[in-house]
């Protein structure tokens, strides 16, 4: 039998965020190139974090490799359903609008099924000028909109130009089997010093700065607080590295960088909770607290974008005001650090947010 062709436009690393690593993996499915007779087009725009949002002759000669390499594969591949990875706002969004003109002269020719991924939110204040509400409404006409969770369906009230909604949970790697899993946790610890861990981009409205703020109130305490992850900028790192010396917090703190593979891996298994007070305007679905819950971690974290809807009562703590940070620290601390914590963790995890969980959903929603 026949496959349906399916043409995915999407980001992958670098740089290393939400939507590229899930480009990662939708690039690298077997299921998927299964069903479907797939191509594979990389969004290029930002090598590294901080480039994001930046605009060079770089980027402007990439937008237009982009715009030829889509029109030839579409001309010649003849796609009967495209992926695309969307963007909310800025010069994203403008590029995104004229890849788009694409696909929608190419659908007067042929019957093709359209969907847009969205990692990310905040396209309600985006579409607040007319001028942009206009131009997005013409981007979403007709196309299928894929979204991270109910939560954020709202973002988009004003611009219902689109035909369905499909819920498309993010899913994270599985570093065990129930055996391995089962001896991980039963031998970890939960009287000896409890090791917090933050990691997550390097950027302040992730929240990184809070938690060192909370370090420096448990500095006298059996708790040591670990972060991991890339910097935005050289300021804040110069302001983290001083916070730390000037508050006596050597002991207390460790920083170890960016860290993947086995290093990632040992520093999930040695921590006992993992905190995100996150206020990024982006924060849609956070893929670290996903990992964290694949190692048994009780979270918490804020209630931007769908975190309430991935942190449960019984998996960690949800707080509404970053004051409430001291609160919601002591709760997990005194409530979360238990066995039967980590495995429920671990279960909503599977239940969830794995990636074979993550894979099987993407195949039925482009289905």
């Amino acid at each position: 039998m026949k496959k349906t062709k399916l043409l995915c436009i999407l980001h992958y690393t670098p740089p290393a965020h939400g939507a590229s690593k899930v480009g990662d993996f939708i690039k690298s499915s077997e299921k998927l190139k299964d069903e479907f007779d797939c191509r594979f087009i990389k969004i290029k725009s930002s090598d590294t974090i901080e480039n994001i949002g930046k605009v060079n002759f770089k980027k402007i000669y990439l937008v237009a490799e982009l715009f030829f390499k889509i029109l030839f594969t579409v001309i010649v591949f003849r796609p009967d359903k495209i992926y695309f990875t969307a963007s909310i706002r800025g010069v994203a969004f403008y590029r995104d609008l004229l890849l788009s003109s694409i696909w929608k002269i190419y659908r007067f020719f042929k019957n093709c099924e359209v969907f847009y991924h969205y990692h990310t939110k905040g396209i309600k204040e985006f579409v607040e000028s007319d001028r942009n509400k206009k131009l997005t409404k013409f981007f979403l006409k007709d196309i299928n909109l894929v979204l991270l969770s109910p939560m954020l369906e709202a973002d988009f009230q004003d611009v219902k130009t689109f035909n369905k909604v499909y819920y498309l949970p993010n899913g994270v790697e599985n570093n065990y089997d129930e055996t391995s899993f089962e001896y991980y946790i039963l031998n970890k610890n939960f009287d000896a010093k409890i090791n917090v861990l933050y990691l997550s981009n390097m950027i302040k409205s992730k929240g990184y700065f809070e938690v060192i703020k909370l370090a420096n109130q448990y500095k006298d305490k059996n708790i040591h607080f670990h972060f991991a992850g890339g910097w935005q900028n050289d300021k804040d790192e110069k302001d983290f590295f001083e916070y730390i010396k000037t508050n006596n917090l050597e002991k207390s703190v460790t920083f170890h960088g960016f860290v993947n593979g086995n290093q990632k891996k040992e520093l999930f298994e040695s921590s006992h909770i993992f905190t995100f007070p996150t206020r990024y305007k982006n924060e849609a679905f956070p893929l670290s607290v996903l990992e964290a819950f694949s190692y048994g971690l009780p979270c918490l974290s804020t209630d931007e974008g769908s975190i309430p809807f991935i942190i449960h009562a019984k998996s960690g703590v949800v707080i509404n005001d970053l004051d409430n940070l001291s609160k919601g620290f002591e709760d997990i601390k005194e409530n979360y650090l238990t066995v039967e914590t980590a495995k429920y963790c671990r279960k909503r995890y599977l239940d969830m947010f794995s990636l074979e969980q993550f894979e099987d959903n993407l195949i039925k929603v482009l289905k």
